[in-house]
């Protein structure tokens, strides 16, 4: 594919979520959905984001992530995701500890490839404790400039039912503009459905010079009126090698209702 042509495919997607409305209650998302962005993710966790990041680089990277509902005297381990890519084949698997007491399972598999400027992915979910249900994701991202990515996601084709409850389509448009290679990156995104705007998304990372890769993020979630929603903090040390430490906590900062801790290693190929 041509840059040109790359370009408009990159621009048709993101006019089609334009269009669309949100969609109705979702599946237990993955934890990396709650701190990263369709634009700006490159590693194992984008089989749960945007599958074409797995493409986006050539590479192979690992990923874990234990995340703990109301840290604290009576936190609760809620959600342990551990996954892989290798040069653009990612599995991922997810386990939720639900209120039912039946634990959720999600299996995720994606493929994904680059040609230049543009990379694309699909990514098929396969729910499973309590309820059976199989979903598609689709996904594309286009280096606009050298500071500049856009992306788009069309999430849950093939409506699953996941325990009662059907997955509607979700489109996510999203862009990330950096500045000085890797030390700032800004990011907005958008969540679009069936009726109307679900959300936006106000996200930055910095990663400040030195040898440890001291890095920090925040991110605004917001619906579709832009009436904050939540807020996420995060610390990670590392580059190729990195772990981190997210919070979240809802719009009114009342108390923090999650906090996970992550690990991400990563490796070019021979």
């Amino acid at each position: 594919m041509t840059p040109v042509r790359g370009r408009w495919a990159a621009i048709a997607l993101l006019l089609l979520g334009a269009g669309a409305r949100p969609g109705g209650a979702q599946a237990v998302p993955n934890r990396a959905t709650a701190y990263l962005t369709a634009a700006d993710v490159a590693d194992a966790r984008a089989v749960w984001v945007n599958p074409a990041g797995l493409g986006a680089r050539y590479e192979a990277s690992v990923h874990l992530d234990l995340t703990v509902r109301h840290p604290g005297a009576h936190g609760q381990l809620e959600q342990v995701t551990a996954g892989f890519n290798t040069r653009g084949l990612s599995f991922g698997y997810q386990r939720d500890n639900l209120p039912s007491g039946v634990p959720g399972h999600t299996f995720r598999l994606g493929v994904a490839g680059g040609y230049q400027r543009v990379a694309g992915g699909v990514a098929m979910a396969a729910y499973r404790g309590g309820t059976k249900g199989t979903g598609w994701d689709i996904g594309i991202r286009y280096e606009l400039a050298a500071p500049v990515s856009i992306a788009a996601v069309v999430r849950d084709l093939g409506q699953p039912t996941v325990r009662g409850v059907r997955q509607e389509v979700a489109y996510i448009p999203a862009t990330t503009v950096r500045a000085g290679g890797d030390l700032l990156a800004v990011s907005l995104q958008a969540s679009l459905g069936t009726a109307a705007v679900r959300g936006y998304v106000v996200a930055a990372r910095a990663t400040l010079p030195g040898p440890l890769g001291l890095g920090v993020m925040g991110r605004l979630d917001t619906d579709g009126s832009w009436r904050r929603r939540g807020f996420a903090v995060g610390v990670s040390v590392g580059r190729r090698d990195h772990v981190g430490v997210v919070a979240t906590a809802p719009g009114d900062f009342a108390h923090v209702d999650a906090a996970s801790v992550y690990g991400v290693s990563s490796r070019v190929p021979r």
